[in-house]
């Protein structure tokens, strides 16, 4: 299960989540626990933005690591090559017409897009 926060579009601002090949998005007939659409419901899929950010916290963890494993050198590195993290905002219209605009991990950007990209090839003949 991976999380996602709804910015706006015709589901409630907030938390949901993607599994399975699905989506669970709150919408005024069903706040709680939200309603389940399948990829193969989305008929278009856009990256909007896609920001690097850094953790302070976990480049500091990564920075402690290097430097037990490899000292001074490995405590520049780990603060350097540590605590990188990817927020993708995306754009997805549904066939029912209703829209999406919603921000998650670069991991799971790549998990929704991949998986929807599947539905999306004609099956073989």
């Amino acid at each position: 299960m991976t999380r996602l926060t709804v910015q706006s579009g015709d589901f409630l601002q907030g938390e949901g989540e993607y599994r399975n090949g699905a989506l669970t998005l709150k919408t005024p007939r069903s706040p709680s626990p939200g309603e389940r659409i399948s990829l193969a419901r989305i008929t278009d899929l856009k990256l909007a933005n896609l920001e690097s950010t850094r953790s302070l916290g976990t480049a500091l963890g990564w920075g402690v690591a290097g430097a037990l494993v490899a000292g001074p050198v490995g405590l520049l590195a780990g603060l350097l090559l540590g605590g990188k993290e990817e927020e993708v905002t995306f754009l997805a219209t549904f066939k029912d017409g209703r829209k999406l605009l919603a921000i998650t991990d670069g991991k799971t950007w790549s998990k929704i897009d991949d998986n929807w990209r599947r539905y999306q090839r004609p099956a073989a003949a």
